[in-house]
């Protein structure tokens, strides 16, 4: 199957790419100018450089395609890049071109905790994309991952160098709120597998990893990976941090938004483990795999 990805180069979309190509599909990735030399190592994909505001570009770039698979997302809004243009009007035009052009297939990457009354721009336009794939009259499939976690990741590395480095890590107020980390390469399984299983069309998954850690557990296993007998933290105040997100948020140098600050503290969990049972995916533990790629 040819199938066009969105979003291929970042820490998901690399280990998709590669999965896709080991399944024996043909990998189009999409692509702005600027991207080619991080997919450039990964052999039987094909780059195609396409303006996902410019809809004709969009159709040209899926030509030929069975599947797309959108991966865009970001975590705080740049200067370039709003949340409603990756999170709302990249996967509206996506849709629209890949009806124009004959595609069935499509499958978007959103993020958990979307529909749970969570005010972030970020969880909203997530929704505003999610829409505009279910208002097609595509064939599709949705996923909602909480953290995701692996080598190079952009949450739980960050966590073990801090563990790692800092005679005592921060904590945002008692940090017993909760995460629910799923292993990369248990989301990157699903997103393949998931092409050819009608069982799949039309539903909407949220991902979570067998386990939920609070804040304060995920680093002492992080901690205990590492060959730490002991992770002290300090906690701060959430008031404190909710000040000083509310100044410093909007400079990249800050290490979290008032929005990361809000999600983090709603919680990133779910009790639903249908993404595994469905998909026929053997859910990684935590601690092991950390352990692992840790070392």
């Amino acid at each position: 199957m040819n199938v066009a990805v969105a979003g291929g180069t970042g820490f998901i979309g690399k280990i998709i790419l590669k999965k896709l190509v080991e399944a024996g599909h043909h990998v189009v990735a999409l692509i702005r100018q600027g991207s080619l030399l991080k997919i450039a190592s990964f052999r039987g994909t094909e780059s195609r450089y396409t303006y996902y505001d410019a809809p004709a570009q969009v159709g040209a770039a899926l030509e030929g395609c069975q599947a797309v698979i959108n991966l865009v997302g970001i975590i705080r809004e740049g200067k370039d890049e709003s949340f409603d243009y990756a999170h709302h009007l990249i996967p509206l035009n996506l849709v629209r071109a890949a009806v124009n052009v004959g595609i069935r297939r499509f499958v978007q990457m959103s993020a958990l905790g979307v529909g749970r009354g969570i005010e972030t721009q970020y969880l909203e336009t997530k929704m505003r994309g999610e829409n505009a794939v279910k208002n097609s009259t595509l064939d599709w499939t949705i996923f909602r991952p909480s953290v995701v976690y692996g080598l190079k990741d952009g949450f739980v590395s960050l966590l073990a160098r801090q563990v790692a480095r800092m005679p005592i890590v921060p904590v945002i107020g008692a940090g017993n709120y909760r995460l629910q980390p799923v292993w990369v390469e248990n989301v990157a399984e699903g997103f393949v597998k998931c092409l050819t299983m009608p069982a799949t069309y039309g539903r909407t998954y949220d991902v979570g990893g067998p386990d939920k850690f609070s804040y304060n557990e995920l680093l002492d296993t992080i901690g205990a990976a590492s060959g730490k007998k002991r992770v002290r933290k300090i906690h701060l105040p959430i008031p404190l941090m909710e000040t000083s997100a509310r100044i410093f948020g909007r400079f990249d140098f800050f290490p979290f938004t008032e929005e990361m600050l809000t999600m983090l503290l709603a919680e990133n969990v779910t009790d639903d483990s249908s993404f595994f049972s469905n998909l026929g995916i053997e859910p990684a533990q935590f601690e092991v795999k950390v352990s692992e790629y840790l070392k």
